[in-house]
């Protein structure tokens, strides 16, 4: 009769009218009930499936309709929502009624109220309705009282985190305001729906569980959640586990911020803080560091890898006679061709000045040489015009040398590398030299 859920859903399918009537047509009380002066309603898995004329007026609503179907715990003040949901979660065949309890309520129309509800559990043809009443006692609450439940309902409802909770079943109870801006949806709308369901990851969801049930809470565990729209969210959530009095594990509440703006800058400043400004290539610092994992990979999986020293020509001269924006115009189009010629798997950074290094990874020296003597061509074949009419070509040095498992730390390859560079500079410059 009722539609299945399918975790992957979105938004859950609400009961249907034709299907309210099915069930309100099993309880033949509700008859009595429609005359009773107090407030009663019958909720089938928490949602409202009849309400009588004296709980429309409780809560504020113009007719039944616009509660048919409602879940009863959006209609809770978020400080008794947990102990509401607890009593709901206790009835069974051991315990049938609850006694009579003081309870928030907030209406459709905002307002808060203060009733004296109680709840039973009864069963029609295998199914388990819940039946609660109360009684509005608000005129009786101090009006300082009332004012701090519409305060806290008001500091709830403009929470920039989501505060959330779950049942026993690992479904949403209750969902903040928050949620709209920060996933897209309306918090009635996802009210019954798994919380597995909002996971890009569900691994990352069962982490989550497990930690809870290990440790019984979670701080700041980052995950991915889906947008309404099917983006992810990176939150961060922090979350604790619910008790009943014989401690068991009733459900879950918590709260998750959104820290994708927050993981976009640190992700902006570790790549500021890995890179040389003018190239956009990996600074001295990360490429020693890239370098060093390189060497340490050499060790576990054996491969050839060259090192290169790379030198402009002729650089300082350059510098002192048309200054320092013409040489870093030189450094650019010395950068980008070499960018362009590079592999992915290839490490490129500039150790400093105009001088840059290069680990070919996974490469002998017969695809190497050609490879770097063709990044020394194409550089010859530019020039830059400078101040006035003075035009002139640019040209680099390379001194390489093959790395091994055992330069580690990478001084030892680097001298190599750096003998091979000085022959290269005495043979004239502008050419390849490989340390034998």
């Amino acid at each position: 009769m009722f539609k299945e859920h399918n975790d992957n859903d979105v938004i859950p399918a609400l009961l249907s009218q034709a299907e309210i009537q099915d069930l309100v047509a099993q309880i033949t009380m509700v008859n009595l009930l429609d005359q009773h002066p107090l407030p009663h309603v019958v909720t089938y898995k928490r949602r409202f499936i009849y309400v009588n004329p004296a709980a429309v007026g409780l809560f504020d609503a113009e007719t039944t309709m616009d509660l048919l179907g409602q879940d009863i715990t959006t209609f809770i003040h978020p400080l008794d929502h947990g102990r509401v949901l607890t009593r709901l979660e206790i009835l069974g065949p051991n315990k049938l009624a609850n006694p009579p309890s003081l309870t928030r309520i907030t209406t459709l129309k905002k307002r808060s109220k203060r009733i004296l509800s109680t709840s039973m559990l009864i069963t029609v043809n295998g199914q388990e309705f819940a039946i609660a009443s109360g009684t509005d006692i608000t005129n009786g609450i101090h009006r300082s009282e009332l004012e701090s439940d519409r305060n806290y309902q008001s500091l709830f409802e403009n929470m920039l985190d989501v505060f959330y909770r779950t049942d026993k079943e690992k479904r949403l109870t209750l969902v903040g305001p928050a949620v709209t801006k920060m996933l897209g949806y309306k918090p009635e709308d996802v009210l019954g729906l798994p919380a597995a369901s909002f996971y890009v990851d569900p691994n990352k969801r069962e982490e989550v569980v497990a930690r809870i049930a290990r440790d019984g809470e979670i701080k700041d565990f980052q995950v991915d959640l889906k947008h309404k729209s099917g983006y992810p969210v990176s939150v961060e959530i922090s979350s604790r586990a619910i008790y009943d009095s014989e401690n068991n594990v009733i459900g879950v509440e918590g709260v998750f911020r959104d820290v994708t703006e927050q993981n976009s800058m640190k992700e902006n400043l570790q790549l500021l803080a890995a890179t040389d400004e003018l190239t956009g290539i990996f600074n001295r610092r990360e490429f020693l560091r890239n370098a060093e994992m390189c060497v340490k990979k050499l060790k576990r999986h054996p491969e050839t890898s060259i090192l290169a020293i790379v030198d402009l020509d002729k650089f300082k001269q350059i510098n002192d006679d048309f200054g320092h924006l013409s040489g870093d115009k030189i450094l650019k189009i010395f950068t980008e061709i070499f960018k362009r010629n590079l592999r992915e798997t290839d490490i490129f950074g500039r150790l400093g000045g105009d001088e840059f290094s290069i680990i070919l990874q996974s490469i002998d020296k017969s695809t190497a040489q050609p490879l770097l003597e063709r990044m020394l061509s194409e550089l010859r074949s530019k020039s830059l015009r400078l101040r006035g009419d003075v035009q002139i070509n640019i040209s680099a040095s390379i001194g390489a040398t093959f790395l091994t498992s055992e330069d580690h730390p990478l001084n030892t390859a680097l001298a190599r590398a750096d003998q091979a560079l000085y022959q290269a500079k005495k043979h004239g410059g502008s050419c390849l030299v490989i340390y034998d």
